[in-house]
This record gives structure tokens, C-alpha cells and sequence, in this order.
């Protein structure tokens, strides 16, 4: 009986803290929406102050009230363009951000040191789990995927099953919760984009997300929308993607993970990599792994696999 309040508290403690997350999420976009309507606004008044100068400008110097609309119009493009620029979000220093998330995953590659778990991390796309997107760890090196209702369970030990091969660490990934910004704040369904081979350079402004492929619409996503690296790479192709990230701000992050928690880069990836596999596992609709995560220059290359189904 104890037993069962403690786990009914739990899962009330974790719908609120769910709750707590949609609230915060909602804020957000309420932000966003205001930032629009600062855009929407200035760009109004710097047209009606335009419109007012140009009248007015021919007998400014003449009329009493040219003049005075002469003014008006100045007065509105400076408005006009001071609300263009005004923006509602707030930001943080970029190295307290990346000590706050390196906290965090060293956290996570401690256990999985401790746990002594050495095999890649098999993301599981949401078909197969039930749920979400997760991560599975295997603990043999010769290993099953469980099945549906042992994936769709919260917990994230699997042990002491009838299937030893099924046993391992079942984990929401590092970027689970940058996809699912990716996909409910800015709206982007990776489940519906179109293979393609070669794509992310040069993109024409403007592209419909609905219509783009996968790597437009991961350049649109790490460019405009995280505002991650200045240009993206994308190919597909013969089940793997390779995404190049050029230019990154991600970049002291990346290293100072490969050198703080090795084994969370190697095993299911840092928040960055591990969103790229999450788009790919939804976007396949198959199990991948993570092949490889580097830093060449100022660049990041994250190359995904899928694995076929068994």
C-alpha cells in the first residue's frame, strides 16, 4: 500500500512538473507573439512617417504646417525604427549557459561510468517506443530492442528480464527537449520531410516548411531558429545523414564535453548531437546510433546511422 501512494505522488509531482513546462512554454511564445507585434508596429509607423515626410518635404521650408508635418514624419521614423528593434527576450552569458548544461551531463556520463555500460546508445523513434523518441543503452554487446511495453514503461533501468539480451539504460535523449521545441514552438513536423541527397546550402528565403525537404529544413531550424551555427551542410544518403555545422557557437561546448564527459559523447551524444539524431530517428522512422561527433576548425560534423529493423 505504501508502495503505491508513494508511486501515485510521484506521478502527480511529475504531472505537475509537466504542467510547470507547458506554462513556461506557453510564456514563451506569448513572447515571440509580442515580438512580432513590436515588428509588425514599427514597421507601420516607419511607413506612415515616410508617406508624411515625403508630403511634406517639398514646402517644409514654406508652410507653417509642412513644418509641423515635416516633424511628425521624423518623429514617426524614429519610433518606427526604435520598436523595430525592440525584442522581448532575455539572454544570458554564453559560458555560464554552457557551465550550467556541462553540469548537468557530467551528472549523466558519472553513472554511465559507474554503471560501466560501454555500448553506443540506440535511439528508438517514437513507433517503437510508444511515446517519445529514447535512447537505449544495451548492457551486452549482442543485444535485442525490447519490446513496446517495456519501452513505453518510465523507468530507465531495464534489468533482470526474461531476455537478457534486452537489458540496458532506457533514457529520454540530451535533445529530447530541443526537438520538441523544434517541433512544438517552432512548429516544424520532421516526420513529414522528404528524403533528399544533397541539400542545406544556399537556401531560397522564405521556403515553406510544410513542402521543404530534411535539409532545408534543418538549415532553417540551426540557422534561424537556434541560431546554433552560421551555414549547414545536409546529405543523405544509403541510410546515413551527415550534418556539417559551420561557423558554430556551439563550438567551446562541444570541446569542453569531449573532455568533461567523454562517455556521453560517445555513447548517446551532447544536447546538440543527440537533437540531429532525434530529427533523424523521427524522420526515418528507424532505430540509429550516433557514428561519429567531431570538431574540425570552427566547424561540428555529426554523421547519424539508421539500423534496419529486426
Amino acid at each position: 500500500m505504501e508502495a503505491t501512494d508513494d508511486l501515485t505522488s510521484y506521478r502527480l509531482r511529475k504531472r505537475v512538473h509537466e504542467l510547470e513546462a507547458d506554462n513556461a512554454r506557453y510564456h514563451k511564445n506569448q513572447n515571440l507573439a509580442r515580438k512580432w507585434e513590436f515588428r509588425i508596429t514599427g514597421l507601420v509607423l516607419i511607413a506612415i512617417g515616410a508617406v508624411i515626410t515625403l508630403v511634406a518635404y517639398p514646402s517644409y521650408s514654406v508652410s507653417p504646417i509642412a513644418t509641423v508635418l515635416m516633424m511628425v514624419g521624423i518623429g514617426a521614423l524614429f519610433v518606427g525604427a526604435v520598436t523595430l528593434s525592440l525584442n522581448t527576450e532575455r539572454f544570458i552569458n554564453q559560458k555560464v549557459a554552457e557551465d550550467i548544461g556541462l553540469s548537468s551531463i557530467v551528472v549523466v556520463d558519472d553513472l554511465l561510468r559507474d554503471l560501466r555500460v560501454k555500448n553506443k546508445g540506440i535511439y528508438l523513434p517514437s513507433s517503437l517506443t510508444g511515446t517519445n523518441v529514447k535512447v537505449f543503452i544495451p548492457l551486452r554487446a549482442t543485444y535485442e530492442v525490447p519490446v513496446q511495453s517495456r519501452l513505453a514503461e518510465d523507468r530507465a533501468f531495464l534489468i533482470d528480464l526474461a531476455n537478457p539480451a534486452q537489458e540496458g539504460v532506457l533514457l529520454k535523449p540530451p535533445g529530447y527537449h530541443l526537438y520538441r521545441y523544434t517541433s512544438e514552438d517552432l512548429q516544424v513536423d520532421w516526420t513529414e520531410a522528404p528524403a533528399d541527397s544533397e541539400g542545406g546550402e544556399d537556401q531560397e528565403p522564405g521556403v515553406q516548411m510544410s513542402n521543404a525537404t530534411l535539409a532545408e529544413k534543418l538549415q532553417d531550424v540551426l540557422v534561424k531558429g537556434l541560431e546554433i551555427a552560421d551555414k549547414v551542410v545536409v546529405s543523405e544518403n544509403d541510410g546515413q545523414l551527415n550534418v556539417r555545422l559551420q561557423n558554430t557557437s556551439y563550438l567551446g561546448m562541444c570541446r569542453a564535453l569531449q573532455e568533461e564527459a567523454p562517455q556521453v559523447c560517445e555513447q548517446v551524444g551532447c544536447p546538440l548531437c543527440s537533437l540531429i539524431a532525434c530529427i533523424y530517428t523521427e524522420h526515418a522512422d528507424t532505430a540509429s546510433v550516433i557514428e561519429e561527433a567531431r570538431s574540425e576548425g570552427s566547424d561540428i560534423i555529426i554523421r547519424c546511422s539508421g539500423l534496419a529493423r529486426s
